[in-house]
């Protein structure tokens, strides 16, 4: 029985189709291309065996590409999704197995982050102090200012956070 195709995403005389049981086999999805590029009504094809994707340009509204390539035993495209659902097999027979599960991270790894807003406020501060001192008091040392209190109101930084 030739493998399930179904329609991903179509447009008037574009059609994409996944064959999610061929993914991964080249010499397939080359098979496929070869066949339906000879067809009358189809202009270009492309595949990609890696996605399991075939991407067809056509004649609008043409079914006669789907059903010479289920004749020719490339494919079949399901007429409904209860034929889809018919043929489809359970998700459990598709799934690639799970990877081992990792437990919790140790208290340690969970509480690791540098908080660095007071640390930045600091040295703001310290901007600030020493260009009042070298009389920069105008600009320079109003800016350090206004950025350590941006900095400490962005994180909402507490006095006990400060020192």
């Amino acid at each position: 029985m030739a493998p399930l195709a179904r329609e991903v995403h179509g447009l008037p005389g574009r059609t994409r189709l996944r064959i999610d049981e061929k993914r991964g086999d080249e010499t397939y999805f080359t098979t496929v291309e070869n066949a339906l590029r000879d067809y009358p009504g189809i202009s270009a094809v492309e595949t990609n065996s890696r996605t399991a994707s075939v991407l067809v340009h056509h004649i609008a509204n043409d079914p006669s590409p789907w059903q010479r390539a289920e004749e020719q035993g490339l494919f079949h495209v399901p007429e409904n999704e209860a034929e889809m659902r018919k043929m489809a097999p359970p998700i459990s027979a598709t799934a690639t197995p799970a990877r081992k599960a990792r437990g919790p991270k140790p208290k340690a790894a969970q509480t690791n982050r540098t908080n660095w807003r007071p640390l930045l406020f600091l040295a703001w501060v310290g901007m600030g102090i020493a260009q009042a001192i070298e009389g920069n008091i105008a600009i320079p040392a109003a800016a350090a200012f206004w950025y350590a209190y941006l900095v400490s109101r962005e994180n909402g930084v507490s006095n006990t956070e400060l020192g």
